[in-house]
């Protein structure tokens, strides 16, 4: 179903958040600047124009999304891939699964990192890009949740910025170990659960400029502790890269309009979950 999403309410709530990080250590002109602002956004006509989006599955988002998706200027991208990498950067080369592989951006570094690599996704025309991008790895269709490998086939398996579109979280983790060979490490990543309960979701724009988003459910770290314990997994490291200067400007809509009160609001926030777990 189409959702209009006017620009006045995501201002405003930017305002309110903004507003409520600034409570009780913020200057108090800043809050007078914030309500002035909140004032302002209500009464131009300017704001309240709306754009129509409606929600997709990820396979719809991300054919949408594949000829885009590297491009600069991503803040999840920015935040969670060094992270990531960090967490690989003592891992002994060996089989690799990218599991939600996208274009191939995980799967590429482990191949420079000398793994074997075999790259998984649910989109072809990602897939498509990942083969053009990497053409050292494998890559084959299929789903996260019903991945096409035998038990104990890797001793690597990465997964980035895609199971917070799993609504089943359990479901997804259980996949992952079931591939991942006994002593093996499996690092994944998603939006920090604090960012999808303000709304944050994976939005995108079709060829003939229909707007969409694909869902990031708000799985909570006692959602992820349950998960890897049910699958026999233990934690070794827990990251929570967080928004810099940078990565708030990348919020275009609210930084164009308000960009003082995005960064209030935005500012030092978690933006990405990365765990660094093993069998």
């Amino acid at each position: 179903m189409d959702r209009e999403v006017r620009l006045r309410e995501l201002l405003i709530g930017v305002e309110g958040l903004a507003l409520l990080r600034g409570l009780y250590d913020g200057p108090v002109e800043q809050a007078d600047q914030r309500l002035a602002e909140v004032r302002r956004i209500l009464d131009e006509p300017e704001f309240a124009s709306g754009e129509l989006t409606s929600e997709q599955d990820a396979r719809v988002g991300y054919r949408a999304w594949s000829a885009r998706y590297d491009e600069p200027g991503n803040p999840m991208i920015d935040m969670e891939q060094p992270a990531v990498w960090g967490l690989l950067a003592d891992i002994p080369p060996g089989e690799a699964l990218d599991a939600a592989c996208g274009t191939g951006r995980h799967a590429r570094h482990l191949v420079e990192l000398g793994h074997r690599v075999t790259g998984v996704d649910l989109t072809p025309e990602m897939l498509d890009v990942a083969r053009e991008s990497v053409p050292q790895a494998q890559f084959t269709e299929g789903d996260l949740c019903e991945l096409p490998f035998g038990e104990d086939s890797f001793d690597l398996v990465v997964s980035g910025l895609a199971v917070a579109h799993v609504a089943e979280l359990d479901k997804a983790i259980s996949e992952l170990a079931r591939v991942l060979r006994p002593g093996g490490r499996l690092v994944i990543s998603a939006l920090h659960p604090f960012q999808a309960h303000l709304g944050w979701h994976a939005p995108f724009q079709d060829a003939a400029g229909n707007r969409g988003f694909v869902r990031e459910h708000a799985h909570s770290h006692a959602d992820y502790f349950a998960a890897f314990t049910a699958a026999g997994l233990q934690v070794r490291a827990c990251l929570e890269p967080r928004l810099d200067v940078d990565q708030v400007r990348a919020k275009r809509r609210a930084y164009r309009a308000v960009p003082e009160a995005a960064l209030a609001a935005y500012l030092g926030l978690p933006g990405a979950l990365v765990w660094d777990v093993q069998r």
